[in-house]
């Protein structure tokens, strides 16, 4: 059953020639969690504070748990919200700072007290209730933003890109922690980032935004592995897109600058031969190895670069007018090929995938 619903949510600022949010829709279930992925500027953040109230629909509608809350005030939603900058009080300790919106409901001491106790076992700060923001580490400082949200039990928890501004380390660790708060309390949550493996690794969902429209909802997995808009494809995951021309739509043949190729027939279902597609090959579908499969696609061209990027070394190979981008997991025993080498490498026709 949806829990969240945003109807033909529209968004226009005075003077603006376009529209920031155009025609968005879209079903939250209870308990879920949904991330609004994009670049800056696509619509995330001012279709967040919409939802919060802090900014108001142009046209269309907001619901909660089957109540229209688009003219509702802030205050009177019932929603928790974290900020990128934390927005923690300065003269206020930890304690305080969770306790504060308890404090505004009204709530009795011996209430706050107890909550605040909770939100500290929670995020694990127990110890650190009677400090001041400055000083915690960033971490910490976000971990109290998160447990301020919380401790008014909303009905749903809204985060604004909220660990853009920690080291590498210290995100990983911290959204591991986010995710095991949200699934362990079940409550409903909209995550902004513009962090594509943020996104991937967190949600339930992925709602991928561009110019402030929806380019495709999915689960993390539908959404690498089967872009449905080239801009998807460039944007979530590194990807090779080629130009390409259809020479028999029923066998799944497809000609490039500098080679023919075979995807799967039902990628080119509607199209004609002649007509002239973009077609998109994730790094790691490549293979480099000494033969390939009969039924298999090979590309053979010349080593331009090698990148060591950790986990896998990237080599950068022409192929004719093109630069195929191939993924080699790293491993000790790693043959990494000279820069001006030929090499030749195998993908199975699965691994491609023709864009809209």
């Amino acid at each position: 059953m949806t829990f969240l619903a945003l109807t033909n949510v529209r968004k226009v600022f005075p003077n603006a020639t376009t529209p920031a949010v155009d025609d968005f829709n879209l079903s939250v279930q209870r308990g879920e969690f949904v991330s609004f992925l994009g670049p800056s500027g696509c619509g995330k953040t001012t279709t967040l504070r919409m939802v919060a109230g802090f900014e108001h629909p142009t046209a269309g509608a907001i619901t909660i748990d089957g109540r229209d809350i688009t003219g509702v005030r802030p205050n009177q939603r019932n929603i928790g919200m974290v900020f990128q900058s934390y927005a923690l009080f300065p003269n206020m300790t930890v304690a305080d700072n969770i306790g504060f919106g308890l404090k505004v409901k009204g709530a009795s001491k011996a209430e706050i007290k107890q909550r605040v106790a909770e939100m500290l076992s929670l995020i694990k700060l127990e110890q650190l209730g009677g400090r001041y923001p400055y000083q915690l580490s960033g971490g910490q400082q976000q971990r109290v933003a998160l447990a301020r949200a919380l401790a008014i039990r909303p009905q749903l928890l809204l985060l604004d890109e909220p660990l853009s501004a920690l080291d590498a380390k210290i995100r990983v660790s911290l959204r591991n922690e986010i995710r095991a708060i949200q699934r362990q309390l079940g409550i409903t949550t909209i995550y902004v980032t513009h962090d594509q493996e943020e996104a991937l690794s967190l949600s339930d969902r992925v709602v991928v935004m561009n110019a402030g429209v929806i380019e495709q909802i999915g689960a993390p997995f539908e959404v690498y592995n089967f872009p449905k808009t080239a801009f998807v494809a460039s944007f979530v995951g590194t990807l090779n897109i080629f130009e390409a021309r259809v020479s028999d739509p029923a066998a799944g043949v497809l000609q490039l600058s500098a080679a023919t190729i075979l995807v799967s027939p039902s990628h080119l279902s509607g199209r004609r031969a002649g007509e002239a597609v973009k077609v998109a090959m994730r790094p790691e579908m490549i293979h480099v190895k000494s033969t390939g499969a009969a039924d298999e696609n090979r590309l053979t061209g010349v080593v331009e670069n090698v990148a060591f990027l950790g986990a896998v070394a990237r080599i950068h190979l022409r192929v004719g007018e093109m630069t195929v981008l191939v993924d080699e997991f790293n491993n000790p025993h790693l043959a990494v090929p000279a820069v001006g080498s030929a090499l030749t490498c195998y993908f199975a026709r699965e691994g491609c995938i023709v864009l809209a």
